[in-house]
């Protein structure tokens, strides 16, 4: 009995151990069975948000990467270990910053070439004015907010009384608002055609129902104004990137500039004559021709670099460019002729320039409450920037040690650029040359009477007194 006890035993839970497995294989069926509903069901969603997110940004545009204007300059200061602002070296404080500008001008326009210069141009100015900013900024701060609610329920009734009142009073009684109110109306009437009567009362109706159904309304105003200025002297450029992409037709430059105490001594001493303090014989670097940009690398260098030359003298490098409009003579030698006076002008800059900004930010958000419980949001801002720079002084010394032309490697139009170089021996130069030719000629030097004569042609060469121990 035993036995046939336990066989029994033995026999229910093989059974029951069997059922045990079966509802875990139907279990682990029914699992994947639903991940793969669940994946069937996303799927198609995922699809739909895919084609509605690619709807929202046709023709690949979500694929476009956006860029930091001025990237490459900021790539610059960290690769020196600089920042914005102040840095220290061997316990002296230097200031660097960075100016960013872009090109308005179609890659497809002659003019594409200057405008470029005229972006550097910017770039420069908007690093100075960043100085300015940095130095002393006067802020105006104003913001407002002002909620309005409106609440109506049921029918409007219709004022009969007043009305009566009204028509039952003479002109001569309406008192002066009253009469000024007849009158604006009558002219409204006179000015009303009946092509337009319709169309003026459909509009004054909508309005008025736009109106009624409004049941709040928030206005937020956020107004700042800041000034400063200064006078800027001493600062340089160390670097220049340019970057274009054809593309989306989109150019952007930028600089950076470095300033600082001994900037503004040198500086000082360009203005002044006193080129002593210019001088380092002990820090002697290459000539100045040998210092200059080599082959695309003059398309991207724009203002004025300060370096030592080959007699240890503190000297500057001006870089300026314009575009060339024709093939012919006449518009290469413009274009040769605007950028050197271009860069002339940055030397002259470098010495000393006043420059100042304006700057208004406005900023509007009105919220409003429909009576249908509809919540609307409108915003506005608006900003002005305004900056002037102003430079003059007399130039001396300065010379053009390297003309070139080449195709732009954006729009492969041709440009003519200068290197304008200034040095404490060609200023000394041009100042005693300067001074000899305004002395009087010595009396005691011979006349020479001249004879007009007609000229013939002749074509011929000859050299003589070209010894340099003379000049």
């Amino acid at each position: 009995m035993n036995l046939t006890k336990n066989n029994k035993r033995l026999i229910l839970r093989k059974r029951d151990l069997n059922k045990r497995k079966n509802l875990m294989k139907i279990g682990k069926i029914n699992k994947n069975t639903m991940k793969k509903l669940l994946i069937l069901l996303a799927l198609p969603c995922s699809l739909y948000a895919m084609e509605v997110f690619e709807e929202e940004f046709p023709d690949g545009e979500i694929q476009e990467e956006y860029s930091l204007d001025g990237q490459a300059c900021f790539d610059y200061i960290d690769g020196k270990g600089w920042s914005e602002g102040e840095n220290t070296r061997k316990g002296k404080s230097f200031y660097v910053g960075v100016g960013i500008g872009s090109s308005g001008a179609s890659m497809q326009q002659f003019s594409y070439i200057d405008s470029i210069q005229n972006a550097f141009i910017r770039a420069q100015m908007n690093a100075k004015t960043d100085m300015a900013e940095n130095q002393a900024k006067q802020i105006t701060s104003e913001i407002s907010n002002e909620f309005v609610q409106s609440f109506k329920e049921g029918i409007k009734p219709v004022d009969v009384v007043t009305n009566n009142d009204l028509e039952a009073q003479n002109y001569e009684d309406l008192s002066v608002y009253q009469k000024m109110k007849l009158l604006i109306h009558q002219k409204l009437d006179e000015s009303i055609s009946s092509e337009n009567k319709d169309k003026v009362g459909e509009d004054e109706r909508e309005l008025q129902q736009e109106i009624d159904d409004i049941l709040s309304q928030n206005v937020f105003r956020d107004s700042i104004e800041a000034t400063a200025s200064s006078n800027i002297r001493g600062m340089k450029v160390v670097y220049s990137n340019l970057s274009a992409k054809p593309n989306s037709n989109k150019t952007n430059v930028c600089n950076v500039v470095v300033w600082s105490e001994n900037f503004v001594k040198y500086a000082d001493a360009m203005t002044t004559g006193n080129f002593k303090v210019l001088s380092n014989p002990k820090k002697k670097k290459k000539p100045l021709k040998d210092q200059v940009k080599k082959g695309e690398a003059l398309m991207v260098t724009f203002g004025t670099f300060m370096d030592r030359d080959e007699n240890g003298d503190m000297s500057i490098l001006s870089y300026a460019q314009s575009g060339i409009k024709s093939s012919t003579s006449n518009s290469q030698q413009a274009a040769i002729r605007t950028a050197k006076l271009k860069a002339e002008r940055a030397i002259i800059q470098f010495r000393s320039e006043n420059v100042e900004v304006q700057e208004k930010i406005d900023n509007f958000e009105v919220t409003t409450e429909k009576a249908n419980g509809m919540i609307d949001t409108y915003t506005e801002e608006n900003i002005d920037r305004r900056q002037r720079a102003s430079a003059n002084g007399t130039l001396q010394g300065s010379k053009v040690i390297h003309r070139w032309v080449q195709r732009h490697p954006v729009t492969s139009r041709p440009v003519a650029g200068v290197v304008v170089s200034w040095s404490p021996s060609d200023a000394n130069f041009a100042k005693s040359m300067k001074e000899t030719l305004e002395k009087e000629p010595d009396a005691s030097g011979s006349s020479t009477e001249y004879q007009v004569i007609q000229p013939q042609e002749y074509d011929s060469g000859s050299s003589s007194g070209d010894d340099e121990d003379d000049f």
